[in-house]
């Protein structure tokens, strides 16, 4: 587990932001989409992109929420951060689990849904 200011996140999960993931076709196709789409949003894996995931998911907990999903596990609260690039300007939304619905603990990023304007 990678801590951040604020959040924490599964080290694999870069797996599937970074398009490495290839249990089954559909994560296969979702993984390298996420890869375009942040490649397309100016975050490649090899100039830095881990860090600039890092610091948008720190910005993101001071954003906009999105929506709020509660489940017996927990709440995920989705949050946007908005991302321009030389090529495209977009979005990326990110989902931050809170265990037990407990909404002063540290969230886990779960997952991210970018998104491309232009």
């Amino acid at each position: 587990m990678i801590q951040g200011n604020g959040f924490s996140i599964k080290e694999s999960k870069f797996d599937y932001f970074f398009g490495r993931v290839t249990s089954n076709p559909s994560n296969q196709k979702r993984s390298l989409q996420n890869l375009e789409d942040l490649k397309k949003l100016g975050i490649d894996e090899a100039r830095g992109g881990r860090e600039q995931l890092m610091k948008v998911f720190q910005d993101g907990l001071n954003s906009a929420e999105v929506k709020r999903i509660t489940t017996e596990y927990g709440t995920i609260i989705v949050k946007k951060v908005e991302v321009a690039s030389v090529e495209s300007k977009g979005a990326i939304e990110i989902s931050y689990f809170y265990p037990g619905s407990n909404l002063s603990a540290v969230p886990e990023v779960s997952s991210i849904i970018p998104k491309i304007y232009c």
